[in-house]
């Protein structure tokens, strides 16, 4: 297993390295400026994946990020924080975004991975019906297949995993497998067909529904997802 960390696609030698370009991002936009650059965005989004209270940190789903100052017990510090589509303001701390996964984070992990290709499947299924492509989010249209994603509508993917992790032992009952990849997408687990039960599961009651990928990615990112077989 290589050293450092893997943040999206990116594998850094150090945590610090992942600090020095959080900082970077701060010192480029300053205090009150949105995070306009797309590689700016997309480590941003990547980053807060590993937060231990992504899906509270999330909220309704995230717009953008933006560089903010706030105050923990007292001190003034700036860092960077996100505006979710609701219009609200949440910080969230890059450190704690670079402990190692929990548990709970690395199966939740492994269970998106395993339904991937049933995503895929349904992807492909709007794609050829001939239909207008519309987000079943906003009301409005996608334009192109490059901008279509996949998402859960109710019950969530959370929703889903969370109710067979408990019907089938806890999370500490699912084991992963080792040396699967250091990043989120490559984690699996090591009873098969434990996993294959899941697939059987997710198959029967998800409900699987075309977004634009700006709302996927922004999240819906994880109640949900981003769903993992999403381009």
């Amino acid at each position: 297993m290589p050293r450092g960390i893997t943040i999206g696609a990116t594998h850094y030698p150090t945590k610090e390295a992942v600090r020095d370009v959080c900082r970077g991002i701060v010192q480029r936009y300053g205090a009150g400026g949105d995070v306009t650059d797309p590689d700016d965005d997309a480590f941003c989004r990547d980053l807060l994946e590993r937060h231990p209270e992504y899906d509270l940190k999330r909220g309704a789903g995230i717009a953008h990020f933006r560089v903010i100052a706030h105050t923990d017990h007292g001190h003034r510090s700036i860092g960077i924080g996100l505006v979710r589509f609701d219009g609200e303001v949440a910080d969230f701390s890059w450190n704690a975004c670079l402990t190692p996964f929990s548990q709970r984070t690395q199966v939740l992990a492994a269970l998106r991975h395993a339904v991937a290709g049933q995503v895929t499947l349904a992807r492909n299924a709007v794609l050829d019906s001939g239909q207008p492509l519309v987000c079943s989010v906003t009301g409005t249209p996608i334009p192109s297949a490059t901008e279509l994603h996949i998402d859960h509508a109710a019950p969530t993917f959370l929703e889903l995993a969370e109710d067979f992790i408990s019907d089938n032992g806890g999370v500490d009952a699912f084991r992963i497998l080792a040396d699967s990849g250091t990043g989120v997408t490559y984690i699996e687990l090591e009873d098969k067909e434990l996993e294959k039960r899941w697939q059987d599961h997710h198959q029967e009651h998800a409900v699987l529904r075309p977004v634009l990928k700006r709302v996927n990615l922004s999240d819906l990112r994880r109640t949900n997802g981003p769903d993992t077989a999403n381009p």
